[in-house]
């Protein structure tokens, strides 16, 4: 038999779903509910948490719970091509800093070069004017050596560029280094403390965690990054083509 929070958060979750509660109600007071449902605060509390875990309601300190909408997501796609037609657009700022670092054992290992290379570290910070924290952090890495000759900005601030960390393409062709094909190992797991407070995630959000691995015509690995997204604002979506698909599939 279910608890007595499990009961009432189950009654208050079919309100969300059927659309009695609409995204952005407010929720009565918890002293409110209790009488209403007939249980104590604490009771009512707990059944509020587990809403919130769930990602059904949040909760605003001296203001009260609320009805969480889903909200537009943004979508970063695999298809270099299309995604600047299909990108985010004006609607999320991005922040660009560039600095220069030595590669660490891990990065050497991605790199497949000795621990200490001179590296480039890209950030990008990716922001929505509605929200007070980013949705996109990313850090890309190249190898020094191989774009010492192109001009570059140390910090750059512009609301057109990608935050998906696709600058890197631009300083490759500058360099003479022609792509070949780009790898992205995709997971979602639970936050750990520093990204949640670096993303402002909601209890019960998840990240999306890319590994990207870019390698050149002559086969070597020249980029590496590592994306983390707010998994209820960003929506990895992958193409294939029909060709691809049918060969997969026989």
């Amino acid at each position: 038999m279910a608890k007595r929070y499990e009961q009432i958060a189950a009654e208050i979750r079919e309100k969300i779903h059927d659309g009695s509660l609409v995204a952005g109600t407010r929720l009565p007071a918890e002293t409110a509910l209790a009488e209403a449902y007939r249980a104590g605060v604490p009771t009512v509390r707990q059944a509020l948490s587990v809403l919130q875990a769930e990602g059904l309601i949040e909760k605003h300190h001296g203001r009260g719970s609320f009805v969480r909408g889903p909200g537009p997501q943004i979508e970063y796609t695999n298809d270099r091509r299309s995604r600047e037609n299909a990108g985010p657009g004006p609607s999320v700022d991005v922040t660009v800093t560039c600095c220069e670092m030595k590669a660490t054992s891990e990065l050497a290992a991605r790199l497949k070069v000795p621990s200490g290379t001179r590296l480039l570290e890209f950030s990008h910070r990716g922001q929505r004017p509605e929200d007070e924290k980013p949705c996109s952090l990313v850090r890309s890495y190249l190898l020094y050596d191989m774009v010492v000759g192109t001009p570059w900005v140390p910090v750059a601030s512009v609301s057109e560029r990608s935050p998906w960390g696709d600058v890197y393409e631009a300083w490759l062709t500058n360099a003479g280094i022609e792509l070949d094909y780009v790898t992205e190992r995709v997971g979602a797991r639970p936050p750990t403390a520093d990204e949640v407070g670096m993303l402002g995630l909601h209890p019960g959000v998840s990240v999306l965690a890319i590994q990207r691995t870019s390698v050149d015509t002559n086969g070597r690995i020249v980029e590496v990054a590592d994306l983390l997204f707010s998994g209820d604002r960003i929506a990895a979506v992958y193409t294939t083509p029909a060709t691809v698909a049918a060969h997969m599939l026989g």
